[in-house]
């Protein structure tokens, strides 16, 4: 999971550990791509807007590395053009800031089903 928010970071990671879910976090998208090309992920969950290299820029990168990685994306700042390039990226979900922790439970798991 990945998102410039430590606030963000803690509440999923616990929402996530607290369904099962094994969690990690990287606070920028370098470093989730450090950690994504050195082990296995299930699924990668991505902010969009962070400093430094944005979430699509992460994906983009993901996809590099393992191409069938199913990706949610969790943003405060949506846009119609950020939809857009999120779907044409193969994205699995699309959340939006403010979100409820059930709805990003569901879409983790369709995600990870899919």
């Amino acid at each position: 999971m990945v998102d410039d928010e430590p606030s963000i970071l803690e509440l999923l990671s616990r929402a996530l550990s607290s369904a099962d879910y094994e969690v990690d976090t990287a606070s920028n998208g370098p470093l989730a791509l450090e950690r994504i090309n050195t082990r296995e992920y299930d699924l990668l969950i991505t902010d969009l807007r962070m400093p430094g290299m944005s979430g699509l820029n992460v994906i983009r990168e993901a996809r590099n590395a393992d191409a069938k990685l199913p990706v949610i994306v969790i943003t405060g700042y949506s846009s119609e053009a950020n939809a857009i390039d999120a779907v044409n990226l193969g994205v699995s979900g699309y959340v939006t800031k403010p979100f409820k922790i059930p709805r990003v439970l569901e879409v983790a798991a369709k995600a990870l089903n899919a």
